[in-house]
């Protein structure tokens, strides 16, 4: 088993929680607007969330101050099925088959997500406005998995002795954010540009229990993990014809030198003894640092007025996680180490939506997105990265969203919007996972299972 609990304990290093839209740990859900269409990268509907998804179409606003607050309110059912298999060594004949199938649904009721913008109107030859966002851009919350994942199960077999009788493991993952830019209209009424910077800092951890059926072995660990990081966002917008809009944005990779700290160790001397043993072996111990940057995304949209009542939309935003410093990760026998980004490619995300002006106070809008994450099956299939996968499968997806804004009065409207996103179920088939070198081989294969589904509730104030 020491073979399985080498690849386990390093990949606790890398233990994301991701919500839902983007990739890997990048959130797209940052407002209740875009929880409406789920496509906003071209639109300048005087919204102060445009700051986030078309910053350069901020000087087509009015002249004025713009504010939007929205919270999110997750609901997130998530199972995943699991059968290890246990065989005599040299594999020959089946000493058990055990299915289990364990699920976690700890809700997230605080996701929010402030902006305001200022647009100064004519400053020289063109219009000026400025921006700032305060929020949540990665991450997202706490996931509980309270009779623990297909990666406990097989780590703490070796931890504790034997199968565990009782396990928990919990993971969270929040990314504070603050951006702030401006925009500039270089070509009147048809093009803009802007320029913004990013702070972000994560803030982390994951908490791990386990007890064996004697109760004479067990263990109780949480590490956490911080980082701070910059990056750059640049964006432009065009307007080529009479209602249509066209938005583009680039965001570069964001480097993150996570700082490892043991926050509890304890247990039964003998499993402590283990436990900070194969720690000390992969060189974790309080202070390490690694890297786990978030990629450079790239985001277009367009934006089309069929009618003054009806605008339609389409929206794309790629992910380059194979260009991102991902980190590397131990092999087995700790002979050398491997590049952890030959588990990804680049992920994607499409969209199309529509709003619709059903009365001066009410506007309606729906989407649909689909996901590619862009994990590639090796990564379900390798004991290198079974503890992070099982905590939180990267699993495909699609999206339904909808929602409606209502102006209560002039200058401040409330937003209502829901959506369901339905994870692609992910067989896997981790072959032979498990050995004491002498007396079996245990082999383990299963299905992951996610939904989620949120409620988004904001408000925006406008003064021309």
């Amino acid at each position: 088993m020491k073979k399985l609990s080498l690849t386990l304990l390093v990949a606790i290093m890398m233990t994301s929680s991701m919500v839902f839209a983007g990739s890997i740990d990048y959130l797209t859900n940052q407002s209740a607007k875009f929880i409406t269409t789920f496509t906003r990268n071209a639109s300048t509907d005087a919204s102060a969330d445009i700051a986030n998804y078309n910053p350069a179409g901020t000087v087509f606003l009015k002249e004025g101050l713009y504010l939007d607050l929205s919270n999110q309110f997750l609901f997130k059912p998530y199972k995943q099925d699991y059968t290890l298999t246990t065989m005599n060594y040299p594999p020959s004949i089946v000493q058990s088959t055990r299915g289990t199938s364990v699920e976690q649904s700890e809700p997230t009721l605080l996701l929010p997500n402030l902006y305001a913008v200022y647009n100064f109107g004519e400053m020289g030859p063109g219009k000026l406005a400025a921006y700032c966002h305060l929020g949540i851009s990665a991450g997202g919350g706490t996931l509980k998995w309270d009779d623990g994942t297909i990666g406990t199960q097989l780590l703490l077999s070796t931890v504790v002795g034997s199968s565990p009788a009782s396990q928990s493991f919990e993971v969270y993952s929040v990314y504070y954010t603050a951006h702030v830019g401006a925009a500039y209209e270089v070509l009147k009424d048809m093009v803009s540009v802007s320029l913004g910077g990013k702070i972000i800092m994560p803030d982390r951890y994951l908490k791990l229990e386990g007890v064996n059926a004697a109760g004479n072995r067990n263990i109780n660990g949480k590490f956490e993990y911080k980082a701070t990081g910059y990056t750059g966002v640049i964006g432009v917008d065009v307007k080529p014809i009479s209602d249509l809009t066209i938005g583009l944005r680039y965001e570069l990779e964001t480097k993150l030198k996570f700082k490892y700290e043991e926050a509890e160790l304890a247990g039964d001397s003998l499993s402590v003894t283990i436990a900070r043993g194969i720690l000390s072996n992969i060189h974790i111990k309080d202070g390490e640092k690694f890297n786990y940057n978030l990629p450079a995304m790239f985001a277009f949209g367009a934006e089309y007025k069929v009618m003054p009542e009806l605008t339609v939309m389409a929206a794309c935003n790629i992910y380059f996680l194979s260009q991102a410093d991902l980190g590397v990760s131990y092999k087995a026998d700790l002979t050398f180490k491997q590049d952890t980004n030959k588990y990804f490619g680049t992920g994607w995300e499409a969209s199309v939506g529509a709003t619709y002006q059903v009365m001066p106070e009410l506007k309606v809008g729906a989407g649909f997105m689909y996901n590619k994450i862009g994990v590639k099956d090796d990564y379900f299939s390798t004991t290198t990265t079974m503890l992070n996968c099982s905590a939180n499968p990267p699993l495909d997806s699609y999206t339904i969203g909808l929602g409606g804004t209502y102006t209560v009065m002039e200058g401040f409207d409330i937003t209502l919007a829901g959506s369901w996103t339905h994870y692609l179920p992910k067989s896997y088939d981790l072959g032979a996972v498990a050995t004491d070198g002498s007396t079996f081989v245990m082999y383990a294969e299963g299905e992951y299972k996610k939904d989620v589904y949120n409620i988004a509730l904001g408000v925006g104030y406008k003064a021309f």
